[in-house]
């Protein structure tokens, strides 16, 4: 009599999805992706010991020519882009670490967000998932070269389920807003913390020397960027 090993052990998959961390409740993995900025370039890894080369990624020295009105400071990418299918759905989770410096003299208030925005990125055109998340606004009494920081964590929900062909990129847009309060004609940089292994920032010389180079985050202050990302566990 032969016996049905077919049934008692089944094919094994061509290939086992792991995920950093589980919402079983919701039925998705979530794999976590850090930011990291090199030679100006930005990209993102799944491993949080990898260096970045830039710690921080500034945008230039801005202008607050009126007081009261608010500028955008920098206006970034960051994309992961899949080598296979995937499907997203639900809570997308972004750590964003941000800060400034001020670069002019006298002590003015200034008062400090950041934003994003999530899009599926097909190589052509960009749709986007979710609305615009922003973070708590901060406020902070600044002089000459003093340097300014927080750490925040959006959330933008993909409220159904949102399919990656193999090429297609996760894009976040990060955008960093300041307005001074009590004066006009104030010069700031802004910059976001990019760095994986979560070191503390430091001014960064550079060849030629720029604005990039500033430390924008307080010393040790956190410098890691993530991105939690949902996907939809196959059954």
């Amino acid at each position: 009599m032969s016996l049905p090993f077919a049934s008692l052990f089944p094919s094994r998959p061509e290939f086992f999805q792991t995920y950093d961390y589980f919402d079983i409740a919701n039925g998705v993995g979530y794999d976590v992706y850090f930011g990291l900025s090199n030679a100006g370039t930005t990209a993102t890894t799944t491993v949080s010991n990898n260096y970045s080369g830039m710690i921080h990624k500034n945008g230039s020295d801005v202008t607050l020519t009126v007081q009261g009105t608010e500028y955008e400071m920098l206006d970034f990418d960051w994309d992961i882009t899949f080598n296979m299918p995937k499907n997203i759905r639900g809570d997308i989770l972004v750590q964003i670490p941000y800060g400034m410096q001020k670069t002019n003299a006298a002590n003015h208030r200034f008062i400090v967000k950041v934003t994003v925005d999530i899009y599926h990125w097909d190589g052509s055109s960009e749709t986007q998932i979710g609305s615009t998340s922003t973070s708590e606004l901060v406020e902070r009494d600044l002089d000459n070269t003093e340097i300014g920081s927080h750490m925040t964590t959006l959330k933008v929900n993909a409220a159904s389920v949102v399919h990656f062909k193999k090429g297609e990129t996760l894009r976040f847009t990060i955008k960093e807003i300041i307005k001074c309060t009590d004066a006009a004609n104030q010069t700031a940089v802004g910059g976001l913390g990019c760095d994986p292994q979560n070191r503390t920032d430091l001014k960064i010389l550079l060849e030629p020397s720029d604005d990039t180079e500033l430390q924008v985050i307080e010393t040790n202050d956190p410098t890691q960027m993530a991105f939690h990302v949902p996907f939809v566990i196959p059954v």
